[in-house]
């Protein structure tokens, strides 16, 4: 919790010293996240969840790049099936990318494609396992076998139309999310993401 407040006190910090330096633009976003795990000797399914937050960019005067921190809920983890029954594995961040997003400037100044990519730092808020067996059902926490922080990279590609963003995005995690020895499994997340400039 320590780390996640002084997070939130360093983007805020960017925020206000990107408003004095250039034009800034803040925005509120929100989609979809098909999760599942990376380097994994499990045999794993997509778990589909939500995403949102805000992001604060500005841009890097003379270029057709912008800096976006941002704050976002993620769900993430993965899910199961056998013929003993379903598992998923429900795991939710509070997650603070900081990308770089390079436009490239068109003749309609309504339409403007990009490209983004950044590093990411995650806090683990949630760590769940739910399952079940014909009509049985239980839900199990696991946090203590979860790595409270992850980080890793996003990459992905949009457009900009009038005041409204569009786009898609993959965030591969560089840490093993499961904090157990002989245990490998990195979050790996495709999102489809929709917004609006204020």
């Amino acid at each position: 919790m320590k780390k996640l407040i002084l997070s939130v006190f360093l983007l805020s910090g960017i925020v206000l010293f990107s408003s004095t330096n250039a034009q800034a633009q803040f925005a509120v976003k929100g989609g979809a996240n098909f999760a599942n795990f990376n380097d994994t000797d499990a045999s794993t399914d997509t778990r589909t969840g939500f995403m949102g937050g805000i992001t604060y960019g500005f841009q890097v005067p003379f270029s057709p790049v912008s800096i976006q921190p941002g704050v976002f809920y993620a769900q993430k983890g993965v899910t199961s099936s056998s013929g003993l029954g379903d598992a998923e594995v429900k795991l939710d961040y509070i997650e603070i990318p900081v990308v770089a997003k390079v436009d490239f400037i068109l003749d309609n100044p309504l339409f403007t494609p990009h490209v983004l990519f950044g590093p990411y730092v995650g806090f683990n808020i949630n760590s769940d396992v739910e399952a079940s067996v014909g009509d049985n059902s239980s839900s199990v926490n696991v946090e203590d076998q979860v790595r409270t922080t992850d980080f890793g990279v996003v990459v992905g590609a949009g457009a900009d139309i009038s005041r409204f963003n569009v786009g898609v995005r993959y965030s591969a995690g560089l840490r093993d999310v499961i904090d157990m020895e002989n245990a490998s499994a990195k979050n790996g997340v495709f999102s489809i993401v929709a917004g609006i400039y204020f």
